[in-house]
């Protein structure tokens, strides 16, 4: 099933606190340039039973002969049960900032995918267990169909808010055990930040850098119990990224995840300008 957005939404569900899933969604036309396309993925395990297709992938359209950059995005708690939430849902919809982003010239374009969790997905501790990024992205592949090609070897996996606070699943998945997707770069935005999550980081290949967005406005943290158990005194050095971010106000740790995220792709994606050496 494609679309260019699709938000569902029940007054019932709003008095309840919970999001329902309606048989016939309602579509809305986006810009020519980029589609959105709705799959499955892990459904029964990741979703409340009336619900379907959770994976959402955005991809810029006439890239055909281009193997583009994958941002495989988790979501935080999502105590509301709202299908694709920072993807549209929810009231929260990061695809706008992407297609900016798609138009600019000194940039690669990318894809943006996701899974929903709506079911057990009220704590971060039961967020995304047993996530299969392997899975994942050959999921995304599957659903483009050919309108966009995954490079494989620059996928980037983003997790926002209690994607990275479950020690055993979600950015800490030992995703590397599958052994057919590893990615580029980890990046963690306002994250739990203790030694419990430090040292379940820690456990990731060398081969992987980390990149750890922060604010302190809003969800007092531990950064330097953090840091000190995800580089052990033994460790060799790795490239990581322990970065505090500016974010104000009461909803300062929503407001950092478009910001963190505009910058991951401004410095992952920029597409350096070559120069010649001829006179």
């Amino acid at each position: 099933m494609e679309a260019s957005d699709r938000c569902a939404h029940s007054n019932l569900a709003t008095l309840l606190g919970v999001s329902i899933a309606l048989a016939a969604p309602i579509a809305h036309s986006a810009p020519a340039s980029s589609a959105t396309v709705y799959f499955a993925h892990n459904d029964a395990q990741y979703l409340a039973e009336n619900q379907r297709e959770g994976g959402a992938a955005l991809f810029p359209r006439g890239v055909d002969d281009e193997a583009l950059p994958l941002i495989v995005f988790l979501h935080g708690t999502n105590p509301g049960g709202d299908l694709h939430l920072w993807l549209g849902g929810g009231g929260h919809d990061l695809r706008p900032l992407a297609r900016r982003l798609f138009t600019e010239k000194k940039l690669r374009r990318f894809i943006l995918a996701g899974p929903s969790q709506t079911r057990a997905a009220g704590h971060g501790r039961t967020l995304w267990q047993d996530f299969d990024l392997s899975a994942f992205v050959d999921d995304v592949a599957e659903a483009l169909d050919g309108r966009a090609t995954i490079d494989r070897g620059s996928v980037v996996f983003v997790g926002h808010s209690g994607a990275g606070c479950n020690p055993r699943g979600g950015l800490a998945t030992d995703f590397w055990s599958h052994g057919r997707v590893s990615p580029r770069t980890l990046i963690a935005i306002d994250p739990c930040l203790d030694a419990k999550l430090g040292a379940a980081f820690a456990r990731r290949p060398p081969r992987v850098p980390l990149w750890v967005m922060w604010q302190s406005a809003v969800w007092p943290r531990e950064p330097a119990a953090f840091k000190s158990a995800l580089v052990p005194s033994d460790a060799a050095p790795r490239e990581d990224r322990v970065e505090k971010l500016l974010s104000h106000g009461a909803d300062a740790h929503d407001k950092i995840l478009p910001l963190a995220l505009e910058r991951a792709v401004r410095t992952l994606f920029a597409v350096h300008e070559q120069h010649s050496d001829a006179s």
